[in-house]
């Protein structure tokens, strides 16, 4: 955003900026876990997902509402609440940003040139910094200069080997928490690791004469060679599990640059559409480079045609049955339609403005609220009307969703981004949710005697992950996961991971939940 606060908050100059070098942790709790630099007097403070120390240095002082993140250079405005893009007229944040970057640089080598506050000569001093980095809140501007090493957990807490941070590399907090979110369902994750190296595949099917991949009708395997996103994650997942601080996925982001060009650069995406971009594109690749899964269906229904199944489908998928009712003559049409999740509305009744003070509070809209709507009989618009085979012309019609199939790992997407007169707007609704037990069979196929044993008994779900947007704009805000690991739930905060208790994750504003099946039961590959 253009932010008009800039000229009378940013005051701080170059040599302050390297004077507070080595007060790159917060002034008052002394974590070096995101930190933030006010662009006024040179303060540092933690972030608000740390203490919010940075925040109440503005609230407690005038033109004191502009600061910049020390390690990602991002600049975040507390009077706007929002994270800024425009400098002042003389260029006064990009040559903070310039200081910043220098230091980086020399903490790389070691060592770094610091100016004294008497103002003596210069002298080379070893600067010792902890290992431990926070990332961002969000990452906006020029890209900062990377570093690899190893960040600590930030309270000293126990963490199993699985629950590494992911850096931020500029903007992209929406790719680390569906990262994290997909580390923590263990049977993917597993699967995942034991994979075979896909560049020896890749070059045997060439050396074979075997080179098109489905869908790629008119580029090579051979093309492909450096462009698998299945191997760059399967690496990831790999160094997450053994890693003791925060990692860096930047060859797996490359590739996402090349195989999925809409998010190449640095601009906030959203991370639904990343994941459904991500499992299609991994369905794509296994399909092409292994064989296909198969086993007796867990539930009744025809089963998947030969070659098409692969751990994607066989962990994510599902079956929906649409069923289209003409109103003149009452006619069913039905049909299957495979998904990998669900996108629920909320309904309108909980969007309606607040009532008075004194009247009782709204109640709460629940997750089943919302998959009562997307399963309830809908009446299709004039636009939509459905061309009837009995009436032989386009009628009046309705419309219902049943779930046919049910996935191992139920993934629910929450639509909180609505268009309103040409731009998105975040619907900010809080959305009750269970934690375990999540009954699913009162939204199964029951009735009908080919999935009738599909139905009998419960099925339950327990939450593995939940991804959750901070902020109220869809083109900007931040990302964070909270995932289940080993008995215990974790905030997973770009390279920042903490402990974190269940009733926090309930009340969390969930954007996108993974519930795993507890009956679950992943197919083999075929040999």
């Amino acid at each position: 955003m253009e932010c008009p606060h800039l000229e009378e908050n940013v005051k701080i100059k170059r040599d302050q900026v390297l004077q507070h070098s080595k007060l790159w942790k917060c002034e008052v709790c002394r974590t070096t876990d995101s930190p933030w630099l006010c662009l006024h007097c040179g303060f540092v403070g933690c972030g608000r997902y740390v203490s919010g120390h940075a925040k109440r240095h503005h609230e407690q002082r005038d033109s004191h509402a502009v600061c910049i993140e020390c390690r990602q250079l991002s600049v975040f405005c507390y009077e706007c609440d929002d994270f800024v893009f425009n400098d002042t007229g003389g260029g006064a944040i990009d040559r903070v940003r310039g200081a910043l970057s220098t230091v980086h640089s020399a903490e790389a080598n070691g060592d770094v040139i610091v100016r004294p506050p008497s103002g003596r000569k210069r002298k080379r001093n070893r600067l010792v910094v902890s290992e431990s980095e926070g990332e961002a809140e969000n990452r906006v501007g020029k890209r900062p200069a990377r570093r690899r090493g190893r960040s600590a957990d930030p309270q000293g807490a126990q963490r199993p080997g699985c629950s590494a941070g992911l850096r931020n590399l500029g903007n992209t907090c929406f790719m680390n928490a569906v990262l994290q979110s997909l580390n923590n369902i263990q049977e993917f994750r597993s699967y995942m690791k034991e994979l075979p190296d896909l560049a020896d595949i890749i070059k045997v099917r060439v050396q074979n004469g075997r080179s098109k991949m489905p869908g790629q009708v008119t580029r090579s395997t051979r093309d492909l060679n450096g462009e698998l996103m299945t191997e760059e994650l399967r690496k990831v997942l790999v160094e997450l599990s053994t890693a003791s601080g925060a990692i860096s996925p930047e060859a797996l982001f490359s590739v996402i640059w090349k195989v999925v060009p809409r998010f190449r650069g640095y601009q906030q995406q959203d991370a639904h559409e990343f994941l459904r971009y991500m499992l299609d594109r991994l369905h794509t690749e296994m399909l092409a480079l292994l064989p296909d899964m198969r086993e007796p269906r867990p539930v009744a229904g025809p089963p998947p045609s030969p070659g098409k199944q692969s751990v994607v489908t066989s962990v994510f998928g599902g079956t929906l049955q649409n069923e289209v009712t003409c109103l003149i003559c009452r006619t069913e049409s039905k049909k299957q339609d495979p998904f990998l999740d669900l996108s629920l509305d909320i309904p309108d009744r909980f969007l309606q403005q607040r009532k008075p003070k004194d009247a009782e509070p709204p109640p709460a809209c629940s997750l089943a609220d919302c998959l009562d709507l997307f399963l309830d009989v809908e009446e299709l618009a004039d636009t939509e009307l459905y061309h009837c085979n009995t009436c032989k012309q386009r009628q009046k019609s309705t419309k219902k969703f049943w779930i046919r199939q049910l996935p191992n790992v139920l993934c629910v997407h929450v639509k909180r981004f609505r268009w309103c007169n040409n731009y998105r707007t975040k619907v900010d609704v809080p959305l009750t949710f269970p934690v375990r037990a999540l009954d699913m069979s009162p939204y199964l196929l029951g009735r009908r005697h080919e999935t009738r044993r599909s139905a009998a008994g419960r099925q339950l779900y327990d939450l593995a992950a939940v991804i959750v947007h901070h902020g109220s704009g869809a083109g900007s805000g931040h990302y964070t996961a909270f995932a289940s690991n080993a008995g215990a739930w974790y905030h997973f905060n770009d390279s920042t991971v903490r402990r974190a208790e269940e009733e926090q994750v309930a009340r969390c504003k969930a954007y996108i939940l993974f519930y795993i099946r507890r009956e679950f039961k992943l197919p083999q590959p075929v040999s």
